[in-house]
């Protein structure tokens, strides 16, 4: 049952993230400040997994688009701003032996408090999918599926440029498609580059 009612989760959220998508493509073309490109940066992330010393050592490129108007501008009004991310994610992974993973985050959404202050906080969280050649670790397969969900803080060096720093808590598992099914939680800090070419 837990299975199905997780099935029926990631369901919702794609047709929510390609409702955003669309509806993203539908704003006007006369609102130049509030559409397209919201962000873009580049963030390096350390990971622990919970088991067998399991260490990541990733790279996150990412870049964010602004949600429709009837959501922004009700967000705004409180000085909230959300971002519809996509984020590929490449790792280095040791444990007893090196391996790899690749994967992108494409249903991934950021919440930011942001009055044009130095220090903004945000949280974000989001679902992903993922292949891993990580082995021995009963994960089912190489195809898997992330969840993952964390906050952080941007520190503007001017309008638009910002430091970031982050934490976030991963979980990975091919969501019942195999027998073996174990998944891994992982804890990512990340420190990288970000831009608001528009705030």
């Amino acid at each position: 049952m837990l299975e199905l009612d997780a099935e029926w989760s990631r369901v919702a959220l794609v047709v929510c993230a390609l409702s955003v998508f669309f509806a993203a493509g539908r704003t006007r073309a006369d609102d130049s400040q509030r559409s397209g490109i919201q962000s873009y940066g580049l963030r390096a992330a350390y990971g622990i997994g919970d088991r067998h010393g399991l260490k990541f050592f990733s790279l996150l490129p990412r870049i964010s688009l602004f949600l429709p108007d009837c959501i922004d501008q009700a967000l705004t009004t409180y000085d909230l701003h959300a971002e519809f991310v996509i984020e590929p994610i490449v790792s280095y992974i040791t444990n007893a032996t090196d391996t790899v993973e690749a994967g992108v985050n494409p249903l991934f959404f950021s919440l930011r408090y942001d009055r044009g202050q130095s220090l903004v906080p945000f949280v974000e969280g989001g679902e992903g999918v993922l292949y891993t050649a990580l082995q021995n670790e009963r994960l089912g397969g190489r195809f898997q599926f992330s969840s993952q969900a964390g906050g952080g803080l941007h520190w503007f060096l001017n309008q638009q440029t910002a430091l970031t720093a982050s934490f976030r808590i991963r979980h990975i598992s091919d969501a019942g498609l195999t027998a073996v099914n174990r998944g891994l939680n992982t804890d990512f800090f990340t420190v990288g580059v970000s831009i608001f070419p528009k705030r």
